[in-house]
């Protein structure tokens, strides 16, 4: 009797170990390399088992970006020796379920990357769109400085200590120190040191998100030739463009700074390089538009805009729904930009009905009759893409929706939907937490008062 207590007890165990190793998540091969989803966890134990770091790439359904990232840069061809170093996670920064995880990554741009050992521990953090061998430069450093335990190792006068002192920073919300980190980085870097630019726009970035518009634009006007010919150069812009709107309309650095980013994203848009996807392409172009637009210049600014639309057009042909709806995003607003809102819809419609659960295209529908004025059936459109939501991006749709009952002249319905949304942002959990979208939306709703 005892014997086969024994024996019953053993196989219960033994059947509770089958089980949890069943449910255990196992990776998901995706453009040849295999990926951890939303599997922190097993990923984390996967790297301690196999004595390698983890590649964070922190990501969402709605970014254009990370799409293109996922499809065209991180992928066995352009990375052929990374699994044998890293153990690859990728996490959808919309679910609930992950917010514990982003309170200690924080992401403020995507996709942002980071490298970790199983510990936990940051060695590396890069904002952004990449070239494959950018990316690759950008893990081998991450490495190196794993290997020397981060920067304790690293003797100050090496750019590299200070780049990760910023990173550090960075992530705990400490956006004025970090920026001045990062320009001890570069202070201390040779002029070609391959990791300027991506230190650059590390450096603009927390100096938009600090408000320090003026150290902005003069970091503008000073390293706008330095950032590569990859998308940096393009997102190094980008924020120049943005701190350049928000400074007094008479401060005499802003136009400059706009001439500054026509120069340098000219040829980028027009030509291209070998290190610019085509996405990051039109990204280049519609950097190049804006800041054409600012500095008067109409004719320019639609040519830059219909280059963006060929870009995306050639890129796009032929690829299979799941792929080429990484430019639909793009390609919607480029058409409503162009006054073509009617061919950005039929192109929605069309994606729909090949991909009826992604909230992407329905959401793409509502913009296009917007801009139509078919507010009803925009209305329609944009209640599909909330259906199929979740997290802070199902939040951010209702935006549109209270936009389109405005129009369709349904004021208190707009009012109640703004007042859900306001509730809704105040809800996430503290690893989504967006402060600046709740401080916009609970704007809006005083000024109805």
């Amino acid at each position: 009797m005892l014997s086969s207590r024994f024996g019953y007890l053993a196989g219960w165990l033994a059947g509770l170990a089958l089980l949890g190793c069943a449910k255990r998540p196992e990776p998901v091969l995706r453009q040849g390399l295999p990926w951890y989803e939303d599997a922190p966890d097993a990923a984390l134990a996967a790297a301690r088992a196999e004595n390698k770091l983890v590649l964070v790439d922190l990501w969402a359904p709605w970014c254009h970006s990370c799409l293109s990232m996922q499809n065209f840069v991180l992928t066995a061809e352009n990375l052929p020796q990374i699994t044998s170093h890293f153990v690859l996670l990728a996490v959808d920064t919309e679910r609930a379920d992950n917010a514990p995880f982003l309170q200690a990554l924080p992401v403020a741009v995507w996709p942002t990357f980071y490298v970790l050992n199983p510990e936990r521990q940051v060695f590396g953090r890069w904002l952004g769109s990449a070239a494959p061998a950018q990316l690759a430069r950008f893990l081998s450093e991450s490495e190196r400085a794993a290997q020397l335990e981060g920067s304790e190792r690293l003797p100050d006068s090496d750019p590299a200590a200070q780049l990760h002192l910023g990173d550090g920073l960075a992530m705990r919300g400490e956006h004025v120190l970090a920026a001045d980190a990062y320009a001890r980085a570069l202070q201390l870097a040779p002029l070609d040191w391959p990791r300027r630019p991506e230190t650059l726009v590390a450096q603009i970035t927390a100096l938009s998100k600090a408000r320090a518009d003026k150290r902005c634009l003069e970091l503008a006007s000073a390293g706008m030739q330095h950032t590569g010919s990859a998308a940096s150069a393009s997102d190094f812009a980008s924020y120049a463009l943005g701190c350049a709107e928000r400074v007094p309309a008479d401060d005499a650095l802003a136009p400059q700074v706009r001439r500054a980013v026509e120069q340098r994203l000219t040829p980028l848009c027009q030509q291209g390089t070998s290190e610019l996807a085509p996405d990051d392409r039109a990204d280049a172009c519609a950097n190049l538009a804006e800041a054409r637009s600012a500095l008067g210049d109409a004719p320019g600014a639609r040519a830059a805009t219909l280059q963006r639309l060929d870009v995306l057009e050639r890129a796009a042909a032929g690829k299979p729904d799941a792929v080429a709806i990484a430019y639909d995003w793009a390609l919607t607003g480029t058409l409503i930009e162009l006054g073509r809102a009617a061919e950005a819809l039929e192109r929605a419609i069309v994606r729909e009905r090949a991909l009826p659960d992604n909230y992407n295209p329905p959401q793409y529908q509502a913009r296009a009759y917007k801009e139509l004025g078919r507010y009803d059936e925009g209305l329609r459109a944009i209640e599909r893409a909330i259906q199929l939501a979740y997290g802070p991006r199902r939040l951010s749709f209702l935006t549109l929706k209270a936009d389109l009952l405005l129009l369709a002249k349904r004021n208190d319905e707009a009012r109640r939907v703004v007042e859900e949304q306001l509730a809704g942002y105040r809800a996430l959990p503290d690893g989504q937490k967006q402060p600046a979208a709740e401080a916009r939306i609970a704007e809006r709703l005083a000024s109805w008062r």
